[in-house]
């Protein structure tokens, strides 16, 4: 399943994509798409996967031609639309499906004049890098050293050590004693 997120954040295009692309998401975003009441078990779980998966994908912005501005994970603070309301959307005059490439002129980042304190903070912390108009976005799978997606290793950045202790503890033997366990033993 976090596969499948990735190749529809990634853009692969395959026919797979392109069926999820035409008959679930219509005009709307993987990130923002709602999950309809008759949808399948499996489009379900995908679409439940996504704050997991999402912190996972980080963009880097060449022309910023493929990223959206409001959805994708390319400002140092995340998402925008998953930090500051949609209030900001309408500060800034930019439509919400906007892409990265409407604040890229040339080689720099050209945010329209903040009319709000919360526009002000996005623009005083963007990348440190500068966009360059002449290469695309690329995409990085974070938990892996080279930046592209693995099974494993996104796997290995999801599991949490509270996970191992709650199952290490599950195999501790115990006894049960008026409406309470004690580990064997014990009291």
């Amino acid at each position: 399943m976090i596969s499948h997120i990735w190749i529809l954040s990634y853009g692969t295009n395959n026919l797979w994509s392109s069926w999820i692309k035409a008959y679930h998401l219509k005009d709307s975003n993987l990130w923002e798409a709602k999950a309809p009441y008759t949808c399948s078990w499996n489009w379900r779980k995908l679409l439940h996967l996504r704050p997991l998966v999402r912190p996972l994908i980080q963009y880097f912005i060449g022309n910023g031609s493929s990223t959206t501005l409001w959805f994708d994970n390319w400002h140092p603070d995340g998402p925008l639309l998953s930090k500051w309301s949609s209030r900001v959307v309408y500060d800034s005059g930019l439509p919400i499906h906007a892409m990265v490439s409407s604040i890229v002129h040339g080689d720099s980042w050209s945010w329209p004049t903040a009319m709000s304190i919360d526009l002000f903070k996005i623009r005083s912390c963007m990348p440190s890098y500068n966009p360059n108009s002449n290469v695309d976005d690329r995409v990085r799978c974070l938990p892996s050293s080279n930046g592209t997606y693995s099974t494993s290793s996104a796997l290995a950045s999801l599991r949490t050590p509270h996970l191992i202790v709650l199952v290490q503890a599950c195999l501790i033997p115990l006894k049960y004693s008026k409406n309470e366990f004690y580990p064997l033993g014990g009291n």
